[in-house]
């Protein structure tokens, strides 16, 4: 685990604490001022630990003063809550109010990492990652179906209808975005809107408030092999994100180089998120018959059979872009 990662998720996890806390001071300084008759049960309240002392010093009937000390304080909680209800507060707004009722904000729980410390050192080492990606995110406003009109395939088929559906169905993805999403599988020549749309869900499923990873395969790749090797930051786990993370988006799959250690490792990456149920969106500029060649038939399966193909036609936009620009000297 990366030190500085886990210190930056740790500050994060204490710094609600810290914020928990003082809510809870600016809401009860505001019920006292409000309410008189909750200030003075507060106010009784915050004698509880002096009076638990007396009661231990005195040494006579210690239990019994120790029971009528805790029914006291519960019946002020009661006629507290009322009194908040009645004056239009939930019953429990001067309950503390943390973030992880389980460690309460400490990022520790029964002497071990609690799961929300877990969690945000998980997305600061993807945020980490994400600010190096190759790749930059896109938005749905910047895809135009313009470049796909009066164009059909090598097959006959009409670009601009495939591709409405391409994008509707991109769209809706990102718009219902879970992690029971389906993984889905771009495929198409190069050019074609294949990374524009998975960044443009990608940014989507971040403003969401989920983790996402996404880069091409074979940077993502590279950095797996780097660590795997001990070639890499020794602290790192790229491997591990890339298996945890609630949506993992690689780019350009057939680009890198088809030596083992790279085969297998997509092999893990693919089977082990499905195994998890955490979808993946893996874009190709490889045909069908490309992908059948260049993978595994164990991949291949998966690809095919499990995850959602769309298929990307058309020209070249990059291209049509280029031409469409005025010349400059």
């Amino acid at each position: 685990m990366n030190e500085s990662v886990f210190q930056e998720a740790l500050r994060e996890i204490q710094s609600r604490r810290i914020r928990a806390e003082a809510e809870n001071e600016r809401r009860y300084a505001e019920i006292n001022a409000k309410i008189p008759p909750i200030a003075e049960i507060n106010a009784q309240l915050a004698l509880t630990s002096t009076r638990i002392v007396e009661i231990l010093r005195g040494g006579e009937d210690v239990q019994d003063r120790l029971e009528a000390l805790r029914r006291q304080n519960e019946q002020g909680q009661q006629i507290s809550a009322r009194l908040l209800v009645e004056n239009g507060y939930p019953a429990d707004y001067l309950d503390m109010h943390y973030t992880c009722e389980k460690c309460q904000d400490t990022g520790y729980s029964g002497g071990s990492l609690c799961d929300c410390l877990r969690r945000r050192i998980a997305a600061a080492g993807i945020a980490r990652m994400n600010r190096t990606a190759q790749l930059k995110l896109c938005d749905f406003s910047g895809f135009s179906l313009e470049y796909y009109k009066n164009r059909t395939s090598p097959d006959g088929e009409d670009c601009y209808t495939a591709m409405k559906k391409v994008f509707n169905g991109c769209l809706h993805y990102a718009e219902t975005f879970s992690l029971a999403s389906p993984s889905l599988l771009f495929y198409g020549s190069s050019g074609l809107g294949k990374t524009h749309l998975s960044l443009s869900i990608a940014k989507a499923v971040i403003d969401k408030g989920y983790d996402v990873i996404y880069d091409s395969v074979i940077n993502l790749l590279g950095q797996v092999e780097k660590e795997h090797f001990g070639r890499g930051d020794a602290d790192a786990d790229t491997l591990s994100l890339l298996l945890e993370a609630d949506l993992l988006i690689l780019d350009d799959l057939g680009a890198e180089f088809t030596t083992p250690f790279y085969v297998s490792t997509v092999y893990n990456i693919i089977n082990t998120r499905l195994n998890r149920g955490l979808p993946t969106i893996i874009s190709t500029n490889l045909d069908i018959a490309s992908i059948h060649q260049s993978y595994e038939e164990r991949i291949v399966s998966r690809l095919f059979a499990v995850y959602e193909c769309y298929h990307f036609i058309g020209a070249d936009i990059r291209l049509l872009k280029k031409k469409s620009s005025p010349a400059r000297f």
